[in-house]
């Protein structure tokens, strides 16, 4: 294999190996007659993303050109993380790369990518071939019930509203409306968590197609990853998906340049809808706090709340500090002349409260607290209030 990728599609041939490389740690390239195939799939093999490059993507393009017996063309698999060391800044690479060329070295078993940039700086990357293999995956994308095609904008802003700590996002598709919103475990306790959930109308797409109602769970990462892909190329996103369990696949491509697809496996929800699920579940938590809201109430004791009205309206309540005192077996003593005011706690007897767990605070002085600021509320000093009194006498002339 060789070919030549002109200078604008080399920023799209870096910003696809990046998309990738949120998928898969490795990359499987093949090349055939009319194009170049390049795929990954996922550790736990419930992602898969391949990206299918024309023959007119390329300034020229030879599928088996060290080839001498067979048709065959090349078929491998190379380290991912070798890959982002050829593209790594995909943003720029289009100012100043003016061609790529991608060719194999059949005797060294390495791929070469020689980068030609501007003022005659040539970079060569040697990347060693792992192994010889393809890899297919099989899905159908033509025959589902629901396709719905997307501006990637909408869907970008809808996802900002989600947490970075999300794992799973559910699509709830009905012939009205198209539900986004974060999945969450029915057994984990909702108020530790952030639900978000975001409703858009059917005419909000370019595309909106719902023969069966349905609801899906899938994985929030390659989501995020294959929408910013379609944000950096500026390019709708199609949705095509069938029921619960099924894979779904989502589709960018540019006309005859480029087609890219994205596969995610689907989960089974615990519950028929989750929606429902999350309002039991509010409803058991509502109805927990409220019992402990109870039984909090009924542990406090009487605070006399006559009582507690009067030191409020006192100028100094702030600095008056109520304590009740316990007895040993932490109940609190109970008397029908005992009251909260300052004047009934300073006449209580010192042994006893020695004998409680909790010592009451030494009474404040309101008359001292009040002095404090008494000098402020005096009038400004006035000269002309000593008028013929001398402060001090002139000093000897000597």
């Amino acid at each position: 294999m060789k070919c030549y990728v002109p200078g604008p599609n080399v920023k799209v041939l870096g910003r696809t190996v990046h998309a990738l490389a949120r998928f898969g740690d490795e990359l499987y390239l093949e090349s055939l007659p009319d194009s170049i195939l390049l795929r990954t799939l996922n550790a736990a093999e419930s992602a898969y993303a391949m990206v299918k490059f024309n023959k007119n993507f390329f300034s020229y393009f030879n599928y088996n050109y060290y080839s001498t017996e067979d048709n065959e063309g090349l078929k491998c698999k190379i380290s991912m993380k070798s890959a982002l060391n050829i593209f790594k800044s995909p943003t720029h690479m289009d100012k100043q790369v003016e061609n790529l060329e991608i060719k194999l070295d059949a005797d060294a078993c390495k791929l070469i990518f020689q980068l030609k940039c501007k003022h005659g700086i040539v970079k060569t990357h040697f990347v060693t071939i792992l192994d010889c293999k393809a890899m297919q995956a099989v899905y159908t994308k033509d025959l589902v019930p629901n396709r719905i095609t997307s501006p990637q904008r909408i869907l970008s802003e809808a996802i900002s509203n989600f947490q970075n700590s999300d794992d799973q996002v559910t699509i709830e598709a009905t012939t009205q409306s198209f539900v986004l919103r974060n999945y969450v475990d029915s057994n984990i306790d909702l108020s530790k968590i952030i639900r978000t959930q975001i409703n858009l109308k059917s005419a909000e797409f370019d595309s909106y197609i719902i023969d069966e109602e349905t609801t899906i769970t899938f994985s929030f990462k390659e989501f995020k990853a294959l929408l910013a892909f379609a944000e950096a190329l500026n390019l709708p996103l199609q949705l095509h998906f069938e029921t619960t369990g099924r894979p779904v696949v989502f589709i960018v491509h540019n006309g005859a340049t480029f087609e890219a697809h994205f596969v995610l496996a689907t989960s089974k929800a615990d519950t028929p809808t989750q929606a429902t699920a999350t309002q039991n579940t509010t409803k058991t938590e509502r109805s927990k706090r409220k019992d402990d809201s109870i039984q909090n109430t009924v542990r406090k004791k009487p605070h006399l709340e006559t009582d507690i009205t009067k030191c409020l309206d006192e100028d100094s309540h702030l600095f008056d500090f109520i304590d009740i005192p316990e007895d040993n077996n932490g109940k609190n003593l109970q008397s029908k002349n005992f009251t909260l005011n300052a004047s009934k706690q300073n006449d209580l007897d010192f042994s006893n409260a020695m004998e409680c767990d909790n010592i009451p605070a030494s009474p404040t002085s309101k008359t001292m607290i009040k002095s404090v600021f008494k000098r402020c509320f005096e009038n400004t000093f006035d000269p002309r209030a000593i008028q013929g009194v001398v402060l001090a006498e002139n000093s000897d002339s000597e």
